[in-house]
């Protein structure tokens, strides 16, 4: 089954205790995307370093506590306020 569908039943599912996925607000380890994958973060987060191969958007703000931030060639970001 598809990483979608798996999401979606987990969403419809009245037993469930928290709708939808989540995250951290504060990631003691690095972020990456892989190469032909989207991702979605909800904000504000603290996170160490990020390399973008693929498509990352993250919701409000974002804190990079090293300031390392790589975004491949192919790759994207786009903070949504």
């Amino acid at each position: 089954m598809s990483r979608i569908a798996d999401i979606i039943k987990t969403m419809a599912s009245p037993t469930t205790a928290e709708f939808g996925p989540s995250n951290e607000d504060v990631f003691e380890g690095d972020l990456t995307v892989d190469a032909n994958t989207n991702m979605m973060i909800a904000g504000p987060i603290t996170v160490p370093n990020i390399t973008v191969n693929g498509n990352l958007s993250i919701t409000n703000e974002v804190d990079i506590t090293t300031g390392d931030l790589d975004i491949d060639t192919n790759g994207s970001l786009s903070i949504v306020n």
